[in-house]
């Protein structure tokens, strides 16, 4: 049985979770519980728990210390589920770059643990084998330990191991780009489809972190199978996108002709990850890929983030997917690092929350929301990101609109009464969305909702509503009622008045004359 520790300084919360979860089902035992981070901090080093799901805020040590604590002190960190009754973004996103598994909100809904319990046991389980699986395979042992700089010369030369003996080693990164993917079945049925080849002992393979799996390919290795790098690294992505039906890239560090300067391989290829987008549809990106590229780390002009919101605001679906386009595109063509475009995707969402926490509402039931906060900690590609993006903020978009639409009925009809009192002045859709401080498109919108018409017809049949009792009242001239009505050019005013009365002013005039003398 895995164990699970309970940590909350609230003893119904700690007591409720106990008792009303079927905690065998998941095939866990509950290990200990502790009401503050400090305690709890002792314990876990004692009790050792598989899992230990935790409240945010707590007395002396609070949530996020207690697990950066585990994870700095612990040989091997249990799993984390965070609990908390604050629906806090930035929470969120510092805890899941801790590696915590889920985050739920209070009161926990019983569906949704148990889905996040029955997910986090097959990871631990697998998280288990990997472990064993690595102390068993001494080659990933043996090169994680000199990327590390825990082996010095005189200490390698008394580690024999066949991967050793290379003359050659090259480190490279296989990226499988994807959300809720079935991450513990990755790691196996790459290491299956490296077995087909002859000398594995002689390469090294290990997970290393969600989407990410690090090879050493040797001289050796190359030899026994008959090819050069470029051709097995192409023939093992392909290979691998085939077997997993999904989009596969390699990034390959420089290769070095002694195990001590295997860092640098390493360090190559990771750095070789920030050209990932500006680099198209590339599955393997080496030196030759970026010689002579710069990546920059620089944002895109802040007019592009207010005309997303703007767009959002008019909640206008095609134009907000053109802007998530354009904004990717942009990043592209000004050579942005992936780091980069994270920034920028990060630093929209936040104004997009911005948005809606400002109109009290900060806790959205946004589908893609938590998919969101997440979504930088998964290796995507530029097509998934654009997917992602455009769904979240279409969503933000549509709870905006009906925040917005709540708040902006009253304003409407005292928009109404404004166009009653001021018709004969210069009134446009700009002044007014000016004099009540919204967006003009987003008010005409509503107000043709509100009213079934467009906002400049209506101003037009009030002023020929006002004109024809003047012409019925009154002796003034066809111009000066064109002018007390609003029009400052009367022969477009004698136009309309026609197209609404079927008469010019003057027939108009006239026909009362002569039907009522």
């Amino acid at each position: 049985m895995l164990k699970v520790f309970l940590v909350d300084d609230d003893v119904f919360v700690r007591k409720g979770i106990q008792t009303l979860i079927d905690w065998k089902n998941y095939g866990f035992e509950v290990c200990g519980e502790a009401d503050n981070g400090e305690d709890a901090l002792d314990l876990i080093h004692q009790l050792r728990p598989d899992l230990v799901i935790t409240d945010i805020r707590m007395p002396v040590l609070d949530g996020l210390t207690l697990i950066e604590r585990v994870i700095d002190e612990a040989d091997h960190p249990p799993s984390f589920i965070l609990i908390s009754g604050y629906n806090d973004f930035k929470y969120a996103q510092s805890a899941l770059r801790f590696g915590v598994q889920d985050f739920l909100l209070k009161p926990v809904d019983q569906e949704e643990i148990h889905k996040t319990l029955q997910c986090v046991s097959a990871k631990i389980i697998q998280k288990n084998e990997m472990v064993d699986y690595t102390k068993n395979q001494s080659s990933a042992s043996v090169i994680k330990k000199y990327l590390s700089e825990e082996i010095n010369q005189s200490i390698s030369a008394r580690t024999p191991h066949p991967i050793l003996n290379s003359k050659q080693f090259t480190f490279a990164k296989i990226e499988v780009n994807g959300m809720e993917l079935d991450y513990p079945q990755l790691g196996p049925r790459i290491e299956k489809i490296l077995n087909q080849y002859k000398g594995v002992e002689t390469i090294a393979f290990y997970e290393d972190g969600i989407g990410y799996y690090c090879i050493v390919v040797t001289d050796q290795f190359l030899e026994l199978n008959q090819l050069t790098l470029y051709i097995f690294l192409h023939k093992i992505e392909s290979q691998i996108s085939k077997c997993l039906s999904l989009p596969v890239i390699v990034y390959a560090g420089d290769t070095v002709s002694d195990v001590m300067a295997l860092r640098q391989s390493y360090h190559a290829a990771r750095d070789r990850i920030q050209y990932k987008y500006i680099l198209g549809d590339k599955t393997l990106i080496s030196s030759n890929s970026v010689e002579n590229k710069e990546v920059y780390y620089i944002d895109i002009e802040h007019s592009h983030y207010d005309q997303m919101i703007e767009y959002m605001e008019e909640n206008n679906k095609e134009l907000i997917r053109k802007q998530v386009h354009l904004m990717l595109e942009l990043a592209v063509s000004k050579q942005l690092a992936k780091d980069a475009v994270r920034t920028i995707v990060n630093r929209m969402n936040h104004e997009v929350l911005k948005q809606i926490k400002d109109a009290d509402r900060y806790d959205p039931d946004i589908s893609h929301f938590k998919r969101m906060v997440i979504w930088d900690q998964y290796p995507l590609t530029l097509n998934q990101l654009d997917q992602l993006w455009y769904s979240f903020l279409s969503e933000c978009s549509e709870l905006l609109n009906e925040l917005n639409n709540n708040r902006m009925k009253g304003t409407i009809h005292h928009i109404k009464r404004y166009i009653h009192k001021n018709y004969d002045q210069p009134i446009t859709m700009k002044s007014i969305a000016n004099e009540f401080y919204i967006n003009p498109v987003y008010m005409g919108q509503l107000f043709k909702k509100t009213y079934g018409i467009y906002f400049k017809d209506y101003i037009l049949n009030v002023r020929i509503i006002e004109a024809k009792k003047l012409l019925r009242k009154t002796d003034m001239k066809v111009y000066e009622v064109a002018q007390k009505v609003g029009f400052n050019n009367p022969d477009y005013f004698v136009t309309q008045f026609e197209k609404a009365a079927g008469k010019t002013p003057s027939q108009y005039r006239k026909h009362l004359i002569d039907q009522y003398g």
